[in-house]
Order: C-alpha cells, then structure tokens, then sequence
C-alpha cells in the first residue's frame, strides 16, 4: 500500500515517512512510540498488566507513585505491569482508583441463537484478611 494517495498527506510525505523524521526530531516521540510498543506486546500477554501500564503512562506517574497511593509494593507494581502477577481484586481495586478508573464487574449468557446477555456492576468492597 506505500506510496498510493491515501498514505501520502498534502504536502506529498507519506506517513512512514512523516514518522522518521518525527522519530529523528524527538526523543519524547521515541519514547512515547517504544513504550506504546511495548504495551501492545504486552496485551497479547496479559490485558491487565498492559491497560494498568498504558493508563499509568497517559497519567504521568511512576510506578513508585502508583504504589505509595495504593498502598502496595513499587515491586508488586512492577511484577503486575510486567504481566507476571494478578493482583487481588481489593488491590486492583486501589490500583485503578489511583489510575482515576473503576473495577467492573460483568455477568454474560449466550443462549443458543441469541445475542449474549451482559450485565455490569460495580465491584463491591470486599474485606481483607
């Protein structure tokens, strides 16, 4: 597909292009384009790890950060956000709430020739041991 209209923009440099010299101007632009790499291969891996790693980057925070205001571990956020740990639900619960998100909980039927039935619900809280 290189080279057809669509993939060259008004002034005649197509987005790969446009995106090297993006990429040889800015060392915030390699950053932020290896980091979201690295995020979708983490997905393929564990969703939870790479949504509360993307998230955390949209937000500016450390991993140090995310751990002091949610009570756990800097090491426990970087086991979580490497894809090798599932948090609790109460931990993943103050993850998300430092991160400005709620954990939902969801429900789905799928009855033979029917679209599936979903229900969502908030995570009630639950006591720890």
């Amino acid at each position: 597909m290189a080279g057809k209209a669509k993939d060259i923009s008004p002034k005649g440099t197509s987005v790969t292009e446009a995106g090297r010299r993006r990429t040889a101007r800015s060392e915030s632009y390699r950053e932020g384009r290896d980091e979201y790499a690295a995020i979708r291969e983490l997905r393929k891996k564990n969703w939870i790890a790479a949504h509360i790693r993307e998230r955390r980057y949209e937000l500016d925070l450390t991993q140090q950060e995310v751990a002091k205001r949610a009570g756990t571990s800097h090491s426990f956020v970087s086991r979580l956000e490497a894809g090798d740990h599932i948090p609790t639900i109460p931990v993943l619960k103050r993850i998300l709430a430092v991160l400005d998100e709620e954990l939902l909980i969801g429900i789905e039927r799928q009855d033979a020739g029917t679209e599936p039935e979903r229900e969502f619900a908030r995570v009630p809280d639950l006591v720890e041991a």
